[in-house]
Order: structure tokens, then sequence, then C-alpha cells
């Protein structure tokens, strides 16, 4: 319409009217970009929304993780230091035998860091958190879980050295009910098994872990990586809420 006004004013040379019609054209030409430009924007709103909602629960998904590890660690920090106070004391296990064998197993335990990042490698493909602020907060979670495997994921010579004296027969008891599968990725150690150890000669188990002249540095050095995990998660736990807050302060001004 505005097209056919014009070309008619050009023909009559009314200036003053294509002056007006050419504004009108123009004006509604910028408006028309404006509005899908807004369209735009608004939509890759949504779809980041979309995406922080994900990563926001990939994050819970591995603050969880971290919960079940921390107190992994503990157990083996509780176990492993008991065994080595054993070890160094020199002293017949008398009474306490199979509670040891116990303590020498969790000790032995290691498990691997898995956490999910499926979700904050796609994001960062995207460009999402288009927000730096929240982009440096997540980016701090993530870099904090990264190279576990080469403290507490990776199996210890410990593990192997202590178990080559473990008997099958108590292997298969000790395995048993003094761990557990939970949610199918994560784990837990306990001490159920404790008593089903009395059909076992552990007292000739401990004996053998005894004579193994480096079992006791090897577990040294094992504490010290657990040690480390039990100082170093925690601070994870922390970005993990700082880049929670910031994802949800931002879905809020959000479409």
């Amino acid at each position: 319409m505005i097209l056919r006004r014009l070309s008619q004013s050009l023909k009559e040379q009314n200036w003053t009217a294509i002056s007006i019609e050419f504004v009108l054209l123009v004006a509604g030409v910028f408006l028309g970009i404006q509005v899908a430009n807004w369209n735009e924007a608004r939509a890759e709103k949504m779809q980041e929304k979309k995406f922080l909602l994900q990563l926001r629960d990939e994050i819970s998904d591995n603050t969880e993780t971290i919960d079940y590890q921390l107190r992994y660690y503990q157990q083996i920090l509780t176990s492993g230091r008991r065994a080595l106070r054993f070890l160094e004391s020199n002293a017949d296990c008398s009474t306490d035998c199979n509670a040891l064998l116990v303590d020498f197993f969790l000790a032995s335990q290691f498990w691997g860091t898995p956490y999910t990042r499926a979700k904050y490698q796609e994001v960062q493909r995207l460009g999402f958190p288009s927000n730096p602020k929240v982009r440096l907060a997540v980016d701090k979670f993530f870099a904090s879980i990264d190279g576990w495997d080469a403290v507490t994921a990776t199996a210890p010579a410990y593990r192997e050295r202590v178990r080559r004296h473990i008997s099958p027969d108590a292997a298969e008891i000790l395995w048993k009910k003094c761990w557990r599968p939970v949610h199918g990725q994560l784990e837990e150690l306990s001490r159920d098994c404790e008593g089903d150890l009395t059909s076992i000669d552990a007292k000739a188990l401990i004996k053998s872990i005894q004579a193994d002249a480096g079992i006791e540095k090897d577990l040294s050095f094992w504490l010290g990586q657990n040690i480390f995990a039990a100082h170093a998660l925690p601070i994870s736990l922390k970005f993990a809420k700082a880049a929670e807050d910031e994802i949800n302060r931002e879905i809020k001004g959000m479409p």
C-alpha cells in the first residue's frame, strides 16, 4: 500500500507526499527488522534458559557425587589410620583381627570420578551462559573437579599389595556386605561384613599383611592422597553453590 502511494506521488511529483511516504516506508522496514531481531533474541534467551536449567541439574548431580565421595574418603581415612597405627605398633591383633581386616580392606578402596560434563560441554559449544559472570562461576566449578583421576581415582599400589594377602574366602565376605553400589554410579562403604569373618582365619591374614615390608609406606601414601581430597572437594562444593546461585539469578530475568 505504501509503495503504491509512493509510486503515485512520484508520478504526480508531489514531493511532500513523497517525503512522508518514504519516511513511513523506512520506518516500517526498520520496525519490521527490530521486531524480527526482538523475536530472535527472545527465542535465543528461551533456548539459553532451557540449557541453563539442564546445566544447573548437572551441577546438582555432581554435587551429590561429591557428597558421597567425601563420606567415602572419610571412611577410607578412618579405617586406614587404624590400620596404619596397628602396623606401626608391631603388635598382635589378638581379639580384634576381624575388625582390622575390614580396616585394611576398606582402606584399599578407591572410587573413580563419575562427574558428568556433557551439558557443560554442550553449553560451551553454544556460547552459553551469555552472561560473563555466570560463565565464570560455572567454569570455576567444572575446573575444580578436573584432574581427580590422578589423585584418588587411580588404583593405588597399596590396593594390590594388601589384597594379595586376602584369601578368596575372605574377599567373598568382604565384598558381599562391606561395599555396595548406590543409584548405579555412586558407592558406599560399610562394616556390615565384620561379623561374618568369624568363618575365616583373620589372624593369619593379618600376620601375612604385617610381614609385607612395603605395605606401611604404600598405605601412608594412599592416606595422603585421600587427605588432600577431603580438604579440596569442599572447595568444589562452594564453587558449585556459587554457580547454582548465579544461574538462578540469571534465570529469573529470562522469559
